[in-house]
């Protein structure tokens, strides 16, 4: 908005100079209105631009477009491609090449080009208030002025290649920069939370190895006394402590080992059966529909843990806000293997899904926290992507894609 107003403002000074300094006749009712209209257009923007959360590249290029228009409305009624400020038509296409793709570049470099060859075959030449000498395209100032329109279309088409390849090299270097911060930001974190796991398993361990040792003294005791009802107690107790102590083991090695599997390359479709069967045992009363298809023999790979809890997660989230319904399907070609899981219970807002996975959710609305965050980062670590989208009438699709060979 601050180009508009300087914009405008240029151009009315330009033509009170023009009026009362160097006494040229302009048409002063089509200016007004021209300038007019662009000033009704540009407070219309502002009211919208209020409204709206962010401008799209399209809507930017309106902007633009409008502005060119009106550039060219003005060039026509003050002497056309003779007007020295003629080439103030590369302002808009030089802003369009640096700020928006490529596509929007070469279409504002013809629409320019367009309007500034009209302008050397159709305006209205300026004219002196003194004297009745018009300041056309005629004679060798033709030829000149033809020079102009060469330089004009040329810098229109060399801005289009060169700047907005500059510019969309340049969007693609920063977005890949902004992502391998955003990666190291996650590693960091899942490294933060892989030590707080692994002191925790620590720090638990002596505590738990106390309780322990009081249930087994309290085992003798109550024996002695043959008191059958707390000794079962004490039994339950005594294996849900040992439960625990075997958990916090399994922490610390994994957390200490660089492969949590034993590596072993096994076929997706048999990985996915095993993977839905150890989470059958303890989701028994689950309707999980289970669908595989793909193009000729599945595709192998690595086995991990750490994939396999990632997909478990998603099943189990699923599980939550869809128990009667989860459709899990499977399918492959030559280059990806794609898992889809869709559940029937809520549809999340657009805000929600754009968020998920991105941060550590503070509550776990729908079962999603922690464990969508940690999943997202497995996928993304061995190649792979995550992506939840709404379905119709209701329920959630999540999206897996995995590269053939991981």
């Amino acid at each position: 908005m601050s180009l508009r107003v300087l914009s405008v403002s240029g151009q009315l000074i330009a033509i009170v100079v023009s009026i009362y300094y160097l006494d040229i006749s302009l048409p002063i009712q089509p200016l007004a209105m021209i300038i007019s209209g662009l000033i009704v257009w540009s407070l219309v923007t502002l009211f919208l631009l209020k409204q709206a959360s962010q401008i799209t590249h399209n809507a930017f290029f309106v902007q633009l477009v409008v502005d060119v228009i009106a550039l060219t409305g003005i060039l026509y009624f003050t002497g056309g491609a003779t007007n020295p400020f003629a080439w103030f038509l590369l302002v808009p296409h030089s802003i369009a090449s640096t700020l928006l793709t490529r596509r929007h570049a070469w279409l504002m470099a013809l629409l320019t080009s367009v309007s500034y060859t009209l302008l050397v075959f159709y305006y209205q030449p300026l004219v002196h208030s003194n004297h009745a000498m018009e300041m056309s395209a005629s004679g060798h100032f033709a030829a000149h002025v033809i020079g102009m329109w060469i330089g004009f279309v040329l810098s229109s088409f060399l801005l289009a290649f060169f700047v907005a390849g500059m510019a969309d090299s340049l969007r693609k270097r920063n977005k890949l920069l902004s992502d391998m911060r955003e990666r190291i930001f996650r590693d960091e974190r899942l490294v933060a939370l892989g030590t707080l796991a692994s002191s925790a398993a620590h720090e638990l361990g002596t505590p738990l190895g106390t309780m322990d040792i009081v249930l087994h003294e309290l085992d003798i005791d109550l024996r002695e006394k043959v008191d059958e009802s707390a000794i079962n107690k004490l039994s339950i107790l005594q294996g849900q402590i040992k439960r625990c102590k075997k958990v916090l083991s399994s922490i610390t090695e994994k957390a200490t080992s660089e492969k949590f599997d034993s590596g072993q390359w096994v076929q997706v479709d048999q990985y996915l059966a095993s993977i839905v069967a150890q989470w059958r045992i303890s989701n028994l009363n689950i309707n999980l529909i289970e669908e595989v298809k793909g193009q000729g023999e599945a595709p192998k790979l690595l086995s991990d843990v750490v994939l396999t809890r990632a997909l478990m997660n998603v099943l189990d989230n699923a599980a939550r806000v869809s128990p009667h319904y989860i459709r899990l399907e499977l399918n492959w070609d030559d280059h990806d293997i794609r898992l889809f899981i869709e559940d029937e219970g809520s549809r999340m807002d657009k805000l929600h899904l754009d968020k998920l996975g991105k941060h550590i959710m503070a509550s776990k609305d729908n079962g999603l926290g922690l464990g969508v965050y940690i999943t997202k980062a497995t996928l993304e670590r061995l190649g792979g992507s995550i992506r939840w989208e709404n379905r119709k009438p209701k329920g959630v699709c999540v999206s897996i894609l995995l590269p053939v060979k991981v």
